[in-house]
């Protein structure tokens, strides 16, 4: 693609099948991406590590001791780490190869048996249930409702009864926010989205009907050569997540306010976390 094609771009931003969600998978992208993980610098991929260690703390507060975690989308197991010293049976799933393998070296250099698994979410499907599910950092938002849906419904059957779910996720404000953003450019000398110096246009657009925002990024080496990159992200209301997990038997048991459960100064307001319970029925699982 060169950049003939943005010059002439024209009319409602549209992106393509493949473009609704950015390649964490790729290898060369995974491995940019996990640098800025582990940045300590800002806190847009991974939080600071001070903020984690606090989050941590308020959810071994909700388990009992020795219990199994699953955490989806857990990026270079930051979160799983710290939960498996404190004595818990931990799992991480995530799409990225370089995150993963990050973790696995990790976990085997601190003499920690973590289970990690590189596969997208919603094809992954676990061999025994857990006692506590999490996802953090507004991972639910970036698919689609129908997807997110069949993976709150997966998320409820792989729970023990009285299992709890935490939910990190965007404000519906914040989505939308996203979508109404005005286009704008940036000069990287380095970055996520090419390993060279590049410029980094980006568009946005919201879809009020289908409540999504949608972000295209167009990166143009030195040379004019153009790389276009996508990402869409869903937006609920309050009472939408409560009927979201509602409907697939969790109960909503808090809302940890900031000081049980700090977001970091880049993402106040705009990111909050639900704590949810399965009923003890054993009818829940037929849902």
């Amino acid at each position: 693609m060169d950049i003939s094609t943005l010059i002439y771009a024209s009319g409602r931003l549209q992106l393509s099948a493949d473009e609704s969600k950015i390649p964490w998978d790729e290898p060369a992208f995974s491995q940019r991406m996990l640098e800025n993980h582990l940045s300590q610098e800002h806190d847009w991929a991974s939080r600071r590590q001070a903020v984690i260690e606090q989050q941590v703390v308020w959810i071994a507060d909700q388990l009992p001791a020795g219990a199994r975690i699953l955490d989806l989308g857990c990026g270079p197991g930051f979160y799983t780490h710290l939960l498996a010293e404190r004595g818990f049976s931990c799992s991480g799933v995530d799409f990225s190869p370089a995150s993963i393998g990050w973790a696995r070296r990790q976990a085997q250099t601190a003499g920690l048996n973590i289970d990690y698994i590189h596969r997208d979410i919603r094809t992954y499907w676990p061999e025994r249930p857990f006692d506590f599910i999490m996802m953090t950092f507004g991972e639910l938002n970036v698919f689609s409702a129908a997807d997110a849906r069949a993976l709150i419904s997966r998320c409820a059957r792989w729970l023990m009864p009285s299992g709890k779910l935490l939910a990190e996720v965007h404000t519906f404000d914040e989505v939308k926010r996203q979508g109404m953003a005005p286009a704008s450019w940036q000069r990287c000398p380095h970055g996520l989205f090419l390993a060279v110096p590049h410029l980094l246009l980006t568009e946005n657009a919201w879809d009020e009907e289908a409540k999504t925002s949608s972000t295209q990024f167009w990166a143009i080496d030195e040379s004019g050569r153009t790389t276009r990159f996508g990402n869409q992200m869903t937006a609920w209301r309050d009472d939408e997540y409560a009927a979201l997990l509602g409907h697939a038997g969790l109960s909503v048991l808090q809302r940890p306010d900031s000081t049980e459960w700090p977001v970091s100064e880049t993402f106040e307001g705009k990111l909050f976390a639900v704590l949810a319970e399965k009923s003890k029925s054993p009818e829940a699982d037929s849902k």
